[in-house]
C-alpha cells in the first residue's frame, strides 16, 4: 500500500470512526464469550482427569455380603493380583455414622472411608494433611466437611457406627479426596479412619484396577472391566464361599459431575460462537454499506490509476485493523473469563486447581477466530467493491433497492383516516431494504429466543425443585441404625409432641440383575452416585405413586412384585420391561421377581425400587421390619422440625432403638437444589454476547437508514419539518424493529424451551423438565428490546434531526 492509501485509510477511519468502534465492540463481546468458553472447556478436562486420576481410583468395586477379617481380606487382594487383567486390588470398607461435636448431634451424617492401616494406598488413595494411617483414637477429615461439620484440626468428636458403640476420636488432620462430590453440595461430611481404630474391623470391598487385555494400563472401556469383575465375583462365590451382593462399575475414570462441567461450558461455547458468527456476518454488512457509500470515490480512485488490487489490499488493511483491534480487546476479559469459570466449575466437582491457565492452542484458536473469520465474511463485499468499474461509479447514484412486497401493505395502511404520518413513515423505511431488516431483526429474535427460553427453563427447575419438596411431603425424616419391628417405631414415635402422622418405611440397598447375572451397577465411591435401593412401601401411603411408564403400580400385601425407576433400569437391567422377571440381590442373596412396572422419577427423588413390606420381607426371610420414618408434624416451620426431630431421637433412644440421624427435611431439600443451579447460566451466558450483538447491529442498520436517507431528510426540513419530528421518526423505526424481532422470537423461543427442556432434564435430573413459558422473562425482554432501540437509534436520530437542506444538497 503507498502513501496516498495510507492516507485515504487514515482518514476512513477518522471519518466512520464510530462506526468502526461499532465493529470492534461487536466482535470483541462475542470473541470474548467464545474465547473464555474455550479456554475453560480446553482446561475442565485436564484438571478433572488429572485430579481424579491421582487418586488412583479403583476400576471395579466387588462388595461382599458379609465382610471379613483385614488379614483375610489382604490375603485375598493378593491372590487377585494374580489374576489376567488385573493391575492391583486392596480390601476397603465404608459405612454413614451419626456424629457430635461439643455433646451436640449434628443433623448431618458422617460418611466414614476405612482402610488398613497397613494399606500401601497404591490405589484408591487421597492426598493426606496428617498422615497414614493415622494413630489409635485419631481420625481424618475431608477439608470441605470441616464447615460443614463445625470441627477443626485438633478438635474431638463423636462417632457412632451403625450398630456399634460411640467412639471419641480427634481430628488429626484433613485429606483432600478429589473423588467425591463437595461435601456442602451433598450434605454428607466425609471422614477417613484406620481399620486398626474399630473394635471389630471389617472389610467388605474389594477394590480392583483393571487393565486392557495383554497391557499394564488401566482400562476406560466399561465392557472389559464388566467381564473382569465379574469373573472375579464368579471365582469368590464358586471357590472362596463368599456371596457377592453387588459389583460397583461406574464410568471408568471420570469424575460423578465431570459430565456436567463439560455439558455447561460446551453449551455456552456454542453460544458463543454463534454470537461470534452473528457478530461477524453484522461486521460484513456494515463494511458491505461502507463499500457502496465509497463507490464513487473508487471510481475516482480507478480514474487516476488505481487498481482493482491495490483498492482490495487497502478495504482488506482496514478489516484486519478492525480484527485485530478486536481480537486484543478480547484475550484480556477471555482469558479472566476462562480462569473464573473454570474456578467456579472446580469448585462445584469440589477439585482444587492444579493451574487454571488454558493450553496453548485455545489462545491460537482465539486469535485466528478474531483475525480469520472478520475477513473472510468480507471478502466477497470487498472483492465486488473493488472491482467496480470507472462506468459504474458514474453511474451509481446511491438510490434504494426495489420496491419490496410490503410496499402494498403500506399503500393500504395510508388510506386509514387519522393514522399517524409519521408511524407510516416508519413503517415504509423500516422494510424498504429487506435483507437489512431481516438481518437486524434476526439478531435481536436469535438473542430474545434464548433470553426467553433460558429464563422459561429456570422456571422449568424451579418447577422441578416444587416438584421433588412436594414429593418429600414429611418435615422430619429419620434413619434406624438397624432395622426394628414396624409397631414398636410407630408407637414411639406417635406419643412425641408435634407428631401429626408417621409413616415406616424400610429401605435397603439392593443389586439387579438379568437371569444369571451377577448385579452391576454404575455406583461410584461416595455411594450415592449411580447405587440403588429399594423401598418398601407402607399400606396407606400418604404421597401418590410415581408416574407410570409401563405396566402398573403394586398391589397391597403383594409378594414377588417390583417396580422400578427408568433410571435404575437403563443403569442395571436395560432392555427390560413390565411383565419380565428380574433378580434382586438383598443382603447378598439372589431372589426372582416380576417386573410390575416402570415409573418416572427425577434423579434425586424417589428410591428407584419399590415392593411391598410382605414382599421383602418374604424376600429375605425376615418379618416385616423398617428402619426409615417419615414424620408430618402439625406445623411446618423449621423451627418445629429441628424440636420434633431431637424429640423424634430421644424417644426412639429411650424406647431402646438405635438412632442414626434424625433431621429436618430441608437438609435433603439443599442437597437436591444444588444439582440444578448451573442449567440457567448455561442460556444467560449464551443471550448475553447476542444481545449485545443484536443491539450494535440495530444501531449500524439505523446509522446506515439515516446516511441512506440524507437527502430525504434534507427535504422534510425544506419543507417545514421540525427536528423533533425528524428524531421521532426515526426513533419510531428503531422500536418497530425491536417489535417486530420480539414477534419473530415467539416461535423459536417455544421450540428452544422444548428442545432444550428435554436435552437438559434428561442430562441433569433423567427427565424432561415441564415445558414452561416464562410470561415475565417474555415481558422484560420486550421492555429490553424497546429501551435499548430508543437508545441504539439515539445517536443516529440526533444526526437526522440535524442534516441541514445544503448538507444534503451537497451528499452524493
Amino acid at each position: 500500500m503507498n502513501g496516498l492509501m495510507a492516507v485515504k485509510l487514515r482518514r476512513d477511519l477518522r471519518a466512520a470512526w464510530s462506526r468502526f468502534t461499532l465493529m470492534v465492540v461487536a466482535i470483541a463481546v462475542s470473541l470474548t464469550v467464545f474465547g473464555g468458553m474455550l479456554s475453560a472447556w480446553a482446561s475442565i478436562g485436564r484438571e478433572t482427569s488429572g485430579a481424579y486420576l491421582s487418586t488412583e481410583p479403583a476400576s471395579a468395586t466387588i462388595v461382599l455380603d458379609q465382610g471379613i477379617a483385614p488379614a483375610r481380606m489382604a490375603a485375598l487382594a493378593e491372590e487377585v493380583r494374580k489374576r489376567s487383567g488385573v493391575l492391583e486390588a486392596t480390601g476397603r470398607t465404608q459405612f454413614d455414622a451419626a456424629v457430635a461435636v461439643g455433646g451436640r448431634t449434628l443433623s448431618v451424617p458422617l460418611q466414614v472411608f476405612v482402610a488398613g492401616a497397613d494399606d500401601p494406598m497404591r490405589m484408591v488413595k487421597f492426598d493426606l494433611k496428617g498422615g497414614w494411617p493415622p494413630a489409635p483414637g485419631e481420625i481424618l477429615i475431608g477439608g470441605d466437611s470441616l464447615g460443614l461439620l463445625g470441627v477443626a484440626p485438633g478438635a474431638g468428636l463423636t462417632v457412632t457406627p451403625p450398630g456399634g458403640e460411640p467412639m471419641p476420636l480427634r481430628v488429626s488432620g484433613t485429606v483432600y479426596d478429589p473423588s467425591l462430590a463437595p461435601s456442602p453440595q451433598e450434605q454428607r461430611g466425609h471422614a477417613y479412619l484406620s481399620a486398626a481404630s474399630l473394635r471389630s474391623p471389617v472389610l467388605d470391598q474389594l477394590k480392583i484396577k483393571v487393565a486392557e487385555p495383554g497391557q499394564r494400563a488401566p482400562s476406560k472401556d466399561r465392557d472389559v472391566v464388566v467381564r473382569v469383575a465379574g469373573e472375579i465375583g464368579d471365582w469368590l462365590q464358586r471357590d472362596k464361599g463368599l456371596a457377592v451382593a453387588e459389583i460397583q462399575v461406574p464410568t471408568p475414570y471420570a469424575h460423578p459431575h465431570q459430565w456436567q462441567a463439560d455439558v455447561l461450558l460446551l453449551s455456552l461455547m456454542a453460544g458463543g460462537a454463534a454470537a461470534l458468527l452473528l457478530s461477524t456476518v453484522l461486521v460484513a454488512t456494515m463494511l458491505n454499506n461502507l463499500f457502496t457509500q465509497q463507490i464513487p470515490q473508487i471510481g475516482i480512485m480507478k480514474a487516476i490509476g488505481a487498481g482493482s488490487g491495490c483498492i482490495a489490499r487497502l478495504y482488506l488493511a482496514m478489516i484486519l485493523l478492525v480484527a485485530a483491534a478486536a481480537t486484543l480487546l478480547a484475550l484480556a476479559p477471555a482469558t479472566f473469563i476462562g480462569r473464573y469459570l473454570l474456578g467456579s466449575l472446580l469448585e462445584l466437582l469440589g477439585i482444587q486447581a492444579a493451574d487454571v491457565a488454558a493450553p496453548w492452542w485455545a489462545y491460537v484458536v482465539i486469535a485466528a477466530s478474531g483475525l480469520g473469520l472478520p475477513p473472510l465474511m468480507a471478502l466477497m463485499p470487498l472483492l465486488r467493491a473493488s472491482r467496480t468499474t470507472v462506468r459504474a461509479a458514474i453511474d451509481h447514484h446511491g438510490g434504494g433497492s426495489k420496491p419490496s412486497s410490503a410496499g402494498g401493505v403500506l399503500a393500504l395502511l395510508s388510506r386509514i383516516p387519522r393514522l399517524d404520518r409519521g408511524l407510516l413513515m416508519a413503517l415504509r423505511n423500516t422494510v424498504r431494504r429487506p435483507a437489512r431488516f431481516w438481518l437486524s431483526v434476526g439478531m435481536l429474535a436469535s438473542a430474545g429466543a434464548v433470553f426467553v427460553a433460558g429464563m422459561s427453563l429456570n422456571s422449568g427447575t424451579q418447577a422441578v425443585e416444587q416438584q421433588r419438596q412436594k414429593q418429600r411431603y414429611w418435615d422430619v425424616e429419620a434413619q434406624l441404625d438397624a432395622p426394628a419391628r414396624q409397631d414398636a417405631v410407630v408407637d414411639a414415635v406417635r406419643k412425641v409432641p408435634g407428631v401429626a402422622r408417621v409413616e415406616a418405611w424400610n429401605r435397603a440397598q439392593i443389586g439387579i440383575a438379568g437371569a444369571g447375572r451377577l448385579p452391576f451397577t454404575r455406583t461410584y465411591p461416595d455411594q450415592g452416585h449411580g447405587s440403588v435401593s429399594v423401598n418398601t412401601v407402607p399400606a396407606d401411603p400418604v404421597s401418590a405413586p410415581p408416574e407410570l411408564l409401563q405396566g402398573r403400580w403394586l398391589r397391597p400385601g403383594e409378594t414377588g412384585a417390583v417396580v422400578l425407576s427408568q433410571i435404575v433400569r437403563d443403569n442395571t437391567v436395560p432392555g427390560l420391561g413390565a411383565g419380565d422377571t428380574v433378580r434382586l440381590f438383598i443382603d447378598g442373596k439372589p431372589s426372582t421377581w416380576r417386573l410390575a412396572g416402570i415409573v418416572e422419577e427425577r434423579e434425586g427423588v424417589g428410591g428407584g425400587a419399590y415392593t411391598t413390606a410382605a414382599g421383602f420381607a418374604a424376600a429375605s426371610a425376615q418379618l416385616p421390619l423398617v428402619n426409615q420414618l417419615r414424620v408430618i408434624t402439625t406445623a411446618h416451620d423449621e423451627r418445629t422440625r429441628e424440636t420434633v426431630a431431637a424429640a423424634v431421637e430421644r424417644a426412639l433412644t429411650g424406647a431402646g432403638i438405635d438412632v442414626g440421624t434424625a433431621a429436618s427435611v430441608s437438609r435433603t431439600n439443599a442437597a437436591s437444589a444444588g444439582h440444578m443451579g448451573p442449567v440457567l447460566l448455561v442460556l444467560l451466558g449464551v443471550a448475553l454476547p447476542l444481545g449485545v450483538v443484536g443491539a450494535i447491529g440495530l444501531a449500524s442498520t439505523m446509522s446506515a437508514n439515516v446516511l441512506d436517507r440524507t437527502r430525504e431528510f434534507g427535504v422534510m426540513h425544506a419543507i417545514g419539518a421540525r427536528p423533533k419530528a425528524v428524531r421521532r421518526v426515526v426513533v419510531m423505526e428503531g422500536v418497530l424493529l425491536a417489535l417486530a424481532g420480539c414477534v419473530v422470537a415467539i416461535l423459536p423461543a417455544l421450540g428452544l424451551t422444548a428442545v432444550l427442556g428435554v436435552g437438559l432434564g434428561n442430562l441433569f435430573t433423567k427427565a424432561p423438565l415441564p415445558f414452561t413459558i416464562s410470561l415475565p422473562a417474555a415481558g422484560i425482554w420486550v421492555a429490553l428490546s424497546v429501551l435499548g432501540a430508543v437508545l441504539a437509534t439515539e445517536a443516529a436520530a440526533g444526526r437526522a434531526s440535524r442534516i441541514t437542506v445544503r448538507e444534503a444538497l451537497s451528499y452524493l
